[in-house]
Protein backbone atom coordinates (compact mmCIF):
# COMPACT_ATOMS: atom_id res chain seq x y z
CA UNK A 1 0.00 0.00 0.00
CA UNK A 2 2.81 2.49 0.41
CA UNK A 3 1.49 3.61 -3.48
CA UNK A 4 -1.80 3.08 -2.30
CA UNK A 5 -3.42 6.21 -4.28
CA UNK A 6 -5.91 6.62 -1.45
CA UNK A 7 -6.04 10.14 -0.34
CA UNK A 8 -6.93 10.88 3.32
CA UNK A 9 -11.05 11.33 2.88
CA UNK A 10 -10.97 7.84 1.12
CA UNK A 11 -9.14 6.27 4.04
CA UNK A 12 -11.54 8.05 6.50
CA UNK A 13 -14.37 7.66 4.77
CA UNK A 14 -15.80 4.86 6.85
CA UNK A 15 -15.28 6.53 10.13
CA UNK A 16 -17.54 8.70 11.65
CA UNK A 17 -15.60 8.89 15.17
CA UNK A 18 -11.83 9.56 16.37
CA UNK A 19 -10.28 9.44 19.76
CA UNK A 20 -8.58 13.03 19.64
CA UNK A 21 -5.57 12.99 21.55
CA UNK A 22 -3.86 15.75 23.07
CA UNK A 23 -0.96 17.05 25.76
CA UNK A 24 -1.71 19.25 28.34
CA UNK A 25 0.13 22.19 30.57
CA UNK A 26 0.50 19.62 32.67
CA UNK A 27 2.30 17.20 30.03
CA UNK A 28 -0.39 14.22 30.14
CA UNK A 29 -1.95 12.66 27.20
CA UNK A 30 -5.71 12.91 27.05
CA UNK A 31 -7.97 10.94 24.54
CA UNK A 32 -11.17 11.21 23.88
CA UNK A 33 -13.85 10.43 21.25
CA UNK A 34 -14.53 13.06 18.56
CA UNK A 35 -17.21 13.05 16.04
CA UNK A 36 -15.69 14.32 13.19
CA UNK A 37 -17.03 16.35 10.46
CA UNK A 38 -18.34 13.73 7.06
CA UNK A 39 -17.41 15.82 4.81
CA UNK A 40 -13.69 16.70 4.54
CA UNK A 41 -12.18 19.41 3.11
CA UNK A 42 -9.36 19.05 1.58
CA UNK A 43 -6.93 17.54 3.58
CA UNK A 44 -8.30 19.56 6.75
CA UNK A 45 -10.42 17.27 9.34
CA UNK A 46 -12.45 18.93 11.53
CA UNK A 47 -14.71 18.85 14.36
CA UNK A 48 -16.60 20.52 17.00
CA UNK A 49 -16.17 20.91 20.82
CA UNK A 50 -17.44 23.16 23.68
CA UNK A 51 -15.58 26.30 23.21
CA UNK A 52 -14.43 26.25 27.11
CA UNK A 53 -13.63 22.69 26.96
CA UNK A 54 -9.61 20.72 27.74
CA UNK A 55 -8.75 20.13 24.27
CA UNK A 56 -8.99 23.55 23.46
CA UNK A 57 -7.11 24.47 26.38
CA UNK A 58 -4.48 21.66 25.45
CA UNK A 59 -3.85 21.94 21.54
CA UNK A 60 -3.61 26.18 22.23
CA UNK A 61 -0.86 25.51 24.64
CA UNK A 62 0.66 22.44 22.75
CA UNK A 63 -0.58 22.30 18.69
CA UNK A 64 0.52 18.62 18.29
CA UNK A 65 -2.28 16.53 18.36
CA UNK A 66 -2.85 12.72 17.20
CA UNK A 67 -6.14 10.84 16.30
CA UNK A 68 -6.80 7.20 16.00
CA UNK A 69 -10.17 5.52 13.96
CA UNK A 70 -11.08 2.11 14.51
CA UNK A 71 -12.80 -0.66 12.52
CA UNK A 72 -14.33 -3.17 15.12
CA UNK A 73 -15.20 -5.46 12.05
CA UNK A 74 -11.99 -6.26 10.79
CA UNK A 75 -9.15 -4.70 13.26
CA UNK A 76 -8.14 -2.07 10.48
CA UNK A 77 -6.90 1.29 12.15
CA UNK A 78 -5.79 4.51 10.48
CA UNK A 79 -3.55 7.30 12.51
CA UNK A 80 -2.92 10.55 11.94
CA UNK A 81 -0.72 12.64 13.55
CA UNK A 82 -0.90 16.54 12.93
CA UNK A 83 -1.28 19.66 14.15
CA UNK A 84 -4.14 21.14 16.14
CA UNK A 85 -6.15 24.29 16.13
CA UNK A 86 -9.08 25.86 17.59
CA UNK A 87 -11.09 28.21 15.54
CA UNK A 88 -13.91 30.53 16.92
CA UNK A 89 -15.24 31.85 13.83
CA UNK A 90 -19.47 31.90 13.03
CA UNK A 91 -19.62 32.61 9.44
CA UNK A 92 -16.93 29.38 9.32
CA UNK A 93 -18.56 26.87 11.72
CA UNK A 94 -21.90 27.68 9.96
CA UNK A 95 -20.07 26.95 6.73
CA UNK A 96 -18.97 23.53 8.11
CA UNK A 97 -21.35 22.71 10.48
CA UNK A 98 -22.17 19.08 10.19
CA UNK A 99 -26.21 17.99 11.54
CA UNK A 100 -24.47 15.02 13.75
CA UNK A 101 -23.53 17.92 16.08
CA UNK A 102 -26.44 18.81 16.85
CA UNK A 103 -26.49 16.08 19.16
CA UNK A 104 -24.45 18.08 21.51
CA UNK A 105 -24.73 21.18 20.38
CA UNK A 106 -28.98 21.30 20.21
CA UNK A 107 -28.45 25.59 19.38
CA UNK A 108 -26.16 24.78 16.27
CA UNK A 109 -23.29 26.55 15.66
CA UNK A 110 -23.33 29.15 18.36
CA UNK A 111 -19.42 30.23 18.80
CA UNK A 112 -20.27 31.49 22.14
CA UNK A 113 -20.42 27.36 23.39
CA UNK A 114 -18.82 26.02 20.09
CA UNK A 115 -15.46 25.90 18.81
CA UNK A 116 -14.28 24.20 15.99
CA UNK A 117 -11.02 22.03 15.53
CA UNK A 118 -9.15 21.70 12.51
CA UNK A 119 -6.44 19.29 12.24
CA UNK A 120 -3.80 19.36 9.57
CA UNK A 121 -2.41 16.00 9.23
CA UNK A 122 1.50 15.52 8.73
CA UNK A 123 1.85 11.74 9.27
CA UNK A 124 -1.16 9.04 8.16
CA UNK A 125 -0.71 5.30 8.57
CA UNK A 126 -2.94 2.38 7.92
CA UNK A 127 -2.79 -0.70 10.29
CA UNK A 128 -4.26 -3.55 8.54
CA UNK A 129 -6.75 -5.85 10.64
CA UNK A 130 -5.81 -9.18 8.86
CA UNK A 131 -2.37 -8.84 8.80
CA UNK A 132 -0.87 -6.28 11.19
CA UNK A 133 1.37 -5.09 8.11
CA UNK A 134 1.40 -1.03 8.78
CA UNK A 135 1.26 1.37 5.14
CA UNK A 136 2.07 5.19 5.22
CA UNK A 137 -0.24 6.42 2.61
CA UNK A 138 0.26 10.40 3.39
CA UNK A 139 3.14 11.81 4.88
CA UNK A 140 3.54 15.53 4.80
CA UNK A 141 6.66 17.77 5.95
CA UNK A 142 6.18 18.88 9.70
CA UNK A 143 4.60 22.17 10.04
CA UNK A 144 6.66 24.96 11.88
CA UNK A 145 5.23 25.94 15.32
CA UNK A 146 3.52 29.00 16.11
CA UNK A 147 0.94 30.65 13.99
Amino acid sequence: MPDDPRTIPELLAPFRTALLATRGEDGHLRCRPMAMRQTVRGEELWFATARDSTKCRDLEHDPRCALVFFAPEDGTTVTVSGTGEVIRDRKLMTELWDPSWSRWFPDGPDPRQVALIRVIPELVERHDGATGRTDVPFSAPPRKRGR
